[in-house]
């Protein structure tokens, strides 16, 4: 039995309990490096190159034309946090088995591609002092149809979507014989497909805008057709009638106007009885001490990018009454602790 180990887990453990250790201060220095690396290793290819190829840091350096110093510091600090191993035979670095299944790109449930999107979130946190002083936001669906950063963000999410998707669409019944489904700013169409392929005959159209559009053509799976627009203009035709409507992870773009106006468009084209899905984050209610520290951390996000505010789970139902729908009905997904599911006829 290793003591030193052991004892030395007990002592930051003791001093964690007792509030001896200044908290702030680790978190505010090594949260950000615990991003950055990992966002700057997946933009170089290192963990692509090491999920294929074990290599020293001289041979990482080398094959991918890297500085060797800051290559090593690069690895070991990746290694400190358990996303590699450093084999002691050669010092070679490798995935960790257990980070594998996340960073190894040929995995099915990777999100090396969402690493890279966020090593975009860096200009917009480093601009939060002036956003919580002045106001304003970055706007990021405001971006040109061809900006490089559509690929990595619908890609990103779509990731994070497969790892879902199969729960989700299991949580929402459709009519018997439907054949018409819309998601709204469904981007990459992943839960759509989802749906598709446990309703036989059912096919998808995905509205979105035109950069989103681009990238989710590339991505979509069986089933779902894509169409160019901007749901929040009166002027675009959604289309119809729908059996069923999807509307995933955008209420939290929008300001209370807007979700009730996209609300009332959304009951003209579903056919009586038809269900709206809602999947998105909701504010926590007041009876909770805190708020789930990611949640919270979501939240503010959502305001850098979009400049709007978490809705609550009573300000969606008052906007599904006011627009015409009934009661919504939340559905367990455990997939997504912090993320609800609601449907609403």
């Amino acid at each position: 039995m290793r003591i030193a180990p052991v004892a030395d887990d007990l002592l930051e453990w003791l001093a964690l309990r007792l509030n001896l250790a200044p908290v702030p201060v680790a978190a505010s220095v090594y949260g950000m490096p615990a991003a950055r690396t990992l966002a700057v290793a997946q933009r170089l290819g290192l963990l692509a190159h090491l999920a294929r190829t074990p290599a020293t840091a001289p041979e990482a350096a080398r094959a991918l034309r890297l500085e060797p110093v800051p290559t090593r510091l690069l690895l070991e600090a990746l290694a400190g946090a358990r996303h590699l191993t450093r084999r002691r035979r050669d010092g070679r670095y490798a995935l960790h088995r257990r980070a594998r299944r996340w960073l190894d790109p040929a995995s099915p449930s990777s999100v090396a591609g969402y690493l890279d999107h966020t090593a975009d979130y860096w200009e917009w946190w480093a601009d939060l002092e002036r956003i919580v002083r002045d106001g304003g936001s970055f706007a990021i669906h405001d971006a040109a149809p061809d900006d490089p950063s559509w690929r990595r963000y619908i890609t990103g999410q779509h990731e994070l979507a497969r790892l879902s998707a199969e729960e989700v669409a299991s949580q929402i019944d459709l009519p018997p014989g439907a054949t018409r489904l819309l998601d709204l700013g469904g981007a990459h169409g992943t839960f759509a497909a989802a749906l598709c392929r446990r309703n036989p005959g059912l096919q998808a159209t995905v509205l979105d805008l035109p950069g989103s559009v681009a990238a989710g053509r590339e991505i979509a799976g069986h089933g779902v057709a894509f169409r160019e627009g901007d749901m929040l203009d009166p002027e675009t035709d959604l289309g119809g009638p729908y059996d069923a409507v999807l509307l995933f992870d955008v209420l939290h773009h929008l300001t209370p106007e807007q979700t009730l106006g996209l609300l009332r468009r959304i009951r003209t084209v579903l056919r009586p009885g038809g269900p709206l899905a809602v999947l998105d984050l909701f504010r926590t209610g007041r009876r909770r001490r805190r708020p789930r520290a990611s949640a919270a951390y979501l939240g503010l996000f959502f305001h850098l990018t979009s400049g709007t505010d978490l809705p609550s789970a009573p300000d969606l139902r008052r906007r599904l009454a006011a627009a015409g729908f009934g009661p919504p009905e939340r559905r367990r997904v455990r997939r997504l602790p912090d993320q609800a599911l609601y449907v609403a006829h």
